[in-house]
C-alpha cells in the first residue's frame, strides 16, 4: 500500500513538470555552499600564515639599515656590535647571524656557457641555511669551492640574463653538473678555483660560500674587516606588531619577500569577507528557490493531492515523500561540494608548498562543523516548510 501510494504521488508530483527550476536551484546551492566553505577554509589558512603557524621557514628574515644621503657620500651603513647585542636582547628575536661579505674582487667564467661575470660572495653560519648539503664545506688547500645560490637567481638567469645574451637556459640538475672557474684577487695577489654549485636556497637571496673559505680569502686577499651590512634573524613571528614596530623605530629594512605583509593581510581579509558574504547570499537565494520550487509542485498538484487525502491517505505520506526527495537532492549537492573542496584543497597544499609555506592537508574542523551546521539548519527549515504547505491542503 505504501509503495503504491509513493508511485501515485511520484506520478502526480513529477510527471510533466519542468526540472530546470530544480536543477538551477541545485546548481545555485552548490555554488553558494562551495564559495562559502572554500572562503572559510582559505580564511583560516590566512590566519595561520599571519600568525606564523604555517610558514616555519619564514621565521628567518634578513635585515639591513636603510641607505641615506650620507651612505651615498661614502659612509657605510652597517651594524655595530652594540646594534647586534640590542637585537639579541629582544624577546621576539631568538638568534642573530651575521652576513660576511667578500672584501676582495671575484669573478666567474664558464667555457661551456661562454660567459664571464663579476661576482659578490657572502656567507652565514650554517645553522641559518635551509640547504642540508654535506659537500658545502671547504678547507685550506682545497681547489674546489662549493657554492649555494638563491633559487630566484636561477630564475633571473633563465628568464632575464640568458635570453638577452643568447645563452642556453639551464635546469637545477644541469647547473649542478657545470664547472666554472672562480678567480679572486686583492692585495696584489690572484688565485683561481674550481667553483661548483651544490644547492639552491629558498631562504637567502645571495651567492653563498662556506665560512672557512670566506675567512681565508678575506684574510689573504682582503683589507681591514668593516661593519656587517646585513644580518639574518630567527624570530618568533616576523609579522608580529612588536617586531614590526622595533624595525620601524630602528629604521631597519627587512627582506622577506615570501611573507604575507600586514597591509596585504588586511586587504585579503576584506576580500575574503566579501566572498563569504556573496556565498552566503547565493546560498540563501538558492535555498529560497528550492523552497519555492517544492511549494510550486504542491500548488500545481493541489487537486490530486486533496483527492488522495480525502480517500484516506495521510498528509505525512505526502510531506514525507517530498521531504525525502528534497533530502536526497540536497545530500547529492552536499556530497559534490565536499568533493570539490577536497580537490581544491589538494591543489592549494601543493601551491602553498611551492611558495615556501606549509599548510595541513584536509579541511579545518571548523569548516566541517560550520558546513554541517548550515546544511542541517537549511534541511530542517525546508522540511518544515514542506510539511506546512501540505497540511494547508487538509
Amino acid at each position: 500500500m505504501v509503495n503504491q501510494t509513493q508511485k501515485i504521488l511520484n506520478k502526480i508530483l513529477w510527471e510533466g513538470k519542468s526540472k530546470w527550476l530544480l536543477l538551477g536551484a541545485a546548481l545555485g546551492t552548490f555554488i553558494g555552499l562551495f564559495l562559502l566553505l572554500s572562503t572559510l577554509q582559505f580564511y583560516f589558512d590566512v590566519q595561520k600564515l599571519l600568525r606564523g603557524d604555517a610558514n616555519p621557514g619564514d621565521q628567518y628574515v634578513q635585515i639591513n639599515k636603510k641607505v641615506n644621503l650620507f651612505n651615498t657620500l661614502g659612509v657605510k651603513a652597517g651594524f655595530t656590535e652594540t646594534d647586534i647585542e640590542e637585537l639579541k636582547s629582544q624577546p621576539f628575536i631568538e638568534t642573530v647571524g651575521k652576513f660576511t661579505a667578500n672584501d676582495f674582487r671575484a669573478g666567474a667564467s664558464s667555457d661551456m656557457l661562454g660567459f664571464y661575470t663579476e661576482l659578490f660572495f657572502e656567507t652565514v653560519p650554517n645553522e641559518f641555511l635551509d640547504v642540508n648539503e654535506p659537500s658545502f664545506h671547504w678547507s685550506e688547500g682545497q681547489n674546489q669551492v662549493p657554492v649555494l645560490i638563491s633559487r630566484d637567481y636561477l630564475a633571473l638567469y633563465n628568464f632575464g640574463f640568458a635570453p638577452s645574451q643568447g645563452l642556453p637556459q639551464v635546469t637545477p640538475s644541469t647547473v649542478g653538473k657545470l664547472n666554472m672557474e672562480i678567480t679572486i684577487s686583492g692585495q696584489g695577489r690572484k688565485q683561481s678555483f674550481n667553483g661548483k654549485i651544490v644547492g639552491f636556497s629558498d631562504r637567502i637571496n645571495s651567492i653563498l660560500v662556506p665560512p672557512d673559505f670566506m675567512a681565508w680569502a678575506n684574510a689573504n686577499f682582503g683589507g681591514e674587516p668593516g661593519l656587517t651590512s646585513r644580518l639574518i634573524l630567527k624570530v618568533q613571528n616576523p609579522l608580529s606588531k612588536d617586531f614590526q614596530s622595533f624595525l620601524k623605530e630602528k629604521n631597519y629594512e627587512v627582506s622577506a619577500g615570501r611573507l604575507i605583509g600586514s597591509q596585504f593581510g588586511v586587504l585579503l581579509k576584506v576580500v575574503l569577507s566579501v566572498l563569504w558574504a556573496m556565498g552566503l547570499l547565493i546560498l540563501a537565494l538558492s535555498m529560497l528557490v528550492f523552497a519555492l520550487n517544492f511549494q510550486l509542485l504542491i500548488a500545481q498538484s493541489r487537486p490530486e493531492i486533496r483527492l488522495l487525502l480525502e480517500t484516506g491517505h495521510y498528509p505525512s505520506q505526502v510531506s514525507g515523500l517530498l521531504s525525502k526527495r528534497f533530502s536526497i537532492q540536497f545530500g547529492v549537492v552536499l556530497f559534490l561540494v565536499f568533493v570539490a573542496l577536497f580537490a581544491l584543497r589538494y591543489w592549494q597544499v601543493g601551491y602553498f608548498e611551492e611558495q615556501g609555506f606549509e599548510i595541513k592537508p584536509g579541511l579545518d574542523i571548523l569548516v566541517w562543523m560550520i558546513g554541517l551546521a548550515f546544511c542541517t539548519v537549511l534541511l530542517l527549515i525546508n522540511v518544515a516548510n514542506i510539511r506546512r504547505s501540505v497540511s494547508r491542503l487538509t
